[in-house]
């Protein structure tokens, strides 16, 4: 979701950048000589995209694919996490609450209408409909009205609050002539979303499931937000496999893999072909445990299974070192950051005498703790089904859990079933490893508020009220000095209870042929500047992108991005 959260595993918070290491490549992909038209660039994802449909999207790809090639918000992040236009061409704000939106007069749909101030108002309209399950509602909670004042310009009111543009950037307009015959409880389910009409740099034109989306540059798209792309084409490629990815990359049947394997960058890097690049990133890798089912109710038990769990372990071998031991779900990335709140330890120890303490331990000697009702304690894990290193984390995890008692079962879910399972509100699961991005807005509303119980974000069902009570407090707030000190309480208390298992903050890292340049890529997002990348040498490197057709995987099964349960 956004402001905000967006789930990795379907492909599912924020304001100086988090510095990956003193050994990370260059964040942007050579660009010797001047820009050429024409071209087509594939790109590798390991799973299929959610939905390309603004209002709906959890994947993290999809929406930066929404946001970045196919639709337009409203204004955009600048380089300095400023705002800066994007289809409004200006904006007018009265004073602490409220703002005036004037659009320019350019924009078109890709089926011709223009855009107007009435799609805008649609827009906001379904996200706030609580049937469409907007991801991100949060943004809006404090938003009272939205009034046309004529087709290009549109005015909204709001309860004073912090940061109230800061959602915008990461919610695209839709198009009202075509989703307003969508009933809002139908939106994740519309054609639409397989078959997009935007107004960005780039038209949809092709999807086959599980195996392609194809992308198309936009003719018309206005030369005031940089005209049309210097590609032709873009092709999304579904490759589900780790290393069938780097052998295209290698080749040239593909000129972009988003989600290497970490212990394969430093071989890639070696190519004379290839340029990586390790961008910063708001995200985090965890456990949701669900607190509706005993023992997980208890927060010291929670506490002890993230004692037990050997997070450096996991960073340094399945992540080539790339990646934050974390604390908790506000970032180092983040001006609310409270850098005293430090991630648990290491302590299988101090494990055990927390479980026992609460009833869990070893009362028959054969390996498996019994909770105080006699049961043997054991844990299902959910994770993504197709991702490797989720797998392997799995594994590691079910290994340190054992030496404390718990008996874990990881079970390999298809990231939309298991999303189905953990989002809906009889939680019939016992603990998911997820990876989570967030935006330049603070969400912990959807994640950890009572009120949001039966919401599909409250995975952990977690209630507390002093929690409740600081979230609450925040949203008033208007200064961000007056926010600092509730969100330094509320990491402290989530540190202690965990409802989820903070595992660690952790870069992206992309792989790019070097005849692809343009590519500027950091905390923004990693598709920033993707009207602008051209290529050299041809359509693409190698057969699978001649000119005239696209790439096909050789395999058909989804799967989410690596670090995503996501």
């Amino acid at each position: 979701m956004k402001s905000g959260w967006r789930c990795l595993a379907l492909g599912l918070l924020a304001m100086s950048a988090m510095a990956c290491s003193d050994k990370n490549p260059p964040d942007a992909t050579p660009s010797d000589g001047d820009p050429v038209q024409g071209g087509i660039v594939v790109v590798a994802g390991n799973g299929d995209l959610d939905a390309l449909n603004p209002l709906v999207a959890l994947d993290k790809y999809a929406q930066e694919i929404n946001r970045e090639m196919l639709f337009l918000p409203l204004v955009r992040y600048s380089a300095d996490l400023d705002y800066e236009p994007a289809l409004a061409r200006s904006w007018k704000m009265l004073g602490d609450t409220g703002v005036v939106f004037y659009l320019r007069n350019d924009v078109r749909w890709h089926d011709g209408p223009n855009t107007t101030a009435a799609d805008v108002l649609f827009t906001y309209e379904m996200a706030k409909n609580p049937e469409t399950a907007f991801p991100s509602s949060e943004y809006f909670s404090n938003w009272r009205s939205a009034t046309l004042i004529d087709s290009l310009t549109i005015q909204f009111t709001w309860i004073p609050h912090l940061d109230p543009l800061a959602g915008l950037p990461f919610m695209p307009i839709v198009p009202k002539h075509i989703l307003d015959s969508t009933a809002p409880a139908a939106m994740r389910q519309a054609a639409f979303n397989k078959k997009p009409i935007g107004n960005g740099p780039f038209k949809f034109v092709e999807y086959r499931s599980n195996d392609r989306w194809v992308f198309d540059a936009n003719p018309d798209f206005p030369a005031g937000l940089g005209g049309r792309p210097y590609l032709d084409r873009i092709v999304w490629r579904i490759i589900p496999d780790a290393m069938a990815q780097i052998a295209e990359v290698q080749t040239g049947n593909v000129d972009v893999i988003l989600t290497p394997k970490s212990d394969q960058i430093k071989t890639l890097a070696a190519d004379p072909q290839l340029t990586v690049m390790v961008k910063p990133s708001r995200q985090f890798a965890n456990i949701g445990w669900n607190g509706k089912r005993a023992p997980l109710n208890d927060p010291n038990v929670r506490r002890a299974l993230s004692l037990a769990i050997d997070r450096n372990a996991i960073v340094q071998t399945l992540r080539a070192g790339y990646g934050q031991l974390a604390a908790g779900p506000i970032g180092p990335y983040h001006w609310a950051y409270d850098s005293t709140v430090t991630a648990l330890p290491y302590s299988p120890d101090s494990a055990k005498a927390l479980l026992r303490a609460a009833g869990v331990y070893d009362r028959n000697n054969d390996g498996v703790a019994e909770t105080p009702d006699g049961k043997q304690f054991i844990i299902n894990l959910l994770h993504p089904a197709g991702s490797a290193i989720n797998r392997d984390m799995a594994v590691m995890i079910t290994s340190n859990l054992a030496q404390v008692g718990a008996k874990v079962v990881a079970q390999s879910t298809e990231a939309a079933t298991m999303y189905g399972i953990i989002g809906s509100a009889d939680r019939k699961f016992d603990a998911v490893l997820v990876a989570w991005e967030s935006d330049f807005r603070i969400n912990l509303r959807d994640i950890f508020h009572s009120s949001q119980m039966a919401g599909p974000f409250q995975m952990a069902s977690y209630s507390n009220r002093t929690v409740d009570a600081l979230i609450d407090s925040v949203s008033r707030v208007t200064t961000r000095d007056a926010a600092m000190p509730i969100y330094a309480e509320l990491q402290k208390i989530i540190r202690e209870e965990q409802p989820w298992s903070f595992l660690y903050y952790f870069p992206d890292l992309v792989v790019m042929r070097k005849r692809v340049h343009g590519a500027v890529m950091d905390i923004r997002g990693t598709l920033l500047t993707v009207g602008k990348w051209w290529v050299t040498g041809g359509a693409t490197s190698g057969p699978a992108g001649a000119a005239g057709s696209t790439a096909r995987s050789d395999s058909t099964a989804p799967s989410p991005a690596p670090d995503s349960a996501k």
